[in-house]
């Protein structure tokens, strides 16, 4: 009688066993499909991340579950890890992370005076789903800039953020 090692049918039924198992754990999940429905375009608005008015209570009210010093943290976090490319929202060239690190070392922004974010998006109507989708295109994050008597210049943008491109 000859040994199953000697013939190899051992290693052949553990490999047919393993591709099984590793075939079975294997799941496919397709990336959810935002193109099923209608897309209204693109779409650029501002939205406070602060409520500039003291006596504004339905901006404190539509603030309250918002945590804006941990998204700005945070998409700094990612900026200088490298995950994320800043971008200046005038020129569209990249700015390089030594020259960002200057301007807030230097105090040209500080994180706690970012108040606005511009989102560039594009806005879809899930057909399969009857809900509005919203894919941001980018984000331009600004603090507020002003004059020698302490009166409001308006914004000025730190960087662009890309997403993705439409």
């Amino acid at each position: 009688m000859r040994d199953s090692l000697s013939t190899g049918t051992t290693p052949r039924i553990s490999l047919f066993i393993g591709i099984i198992l590793l075939t079975a754990g294997c799941t496919h999940h397709p990336p959810e499909k935002l193109s099923s429905g209608d897309s209204y375009g693109r779409i650029i608005y501002d939205t406070f991340i602060v409520n500039r008015d003291s006596t504004d209570s339905w901006g404190d009210e539509c603030l309250a579950g918002f945590n804006r010093k941990a998204l700005v943290d945070h998409l700094f976090s990612e900026v200088f890890a490298g995950r994320i490319t800043p971008f200046d929202y005038f020129s569209g060239e990249k700015i390089p992370l030594a020259r960002l690190q200057k301007m807030e070392s230097e105090g040209e922004f500080s994180r706690k005076n970012i108040s606005k974010i511009q989102f560039e998006e594009r806005w879809i109507w899930d057909k399969e789903k009857a809900e509005m989708q919203k894919i941001i295109l980018s984000m331009t994050i600004a603090y507020e800039v002003f004059d020698n008597a302490g009166k409001s210049r308006g914004q000025k943008p730190i960087f662009k953020l890309v997403f993705h491109k439409d």
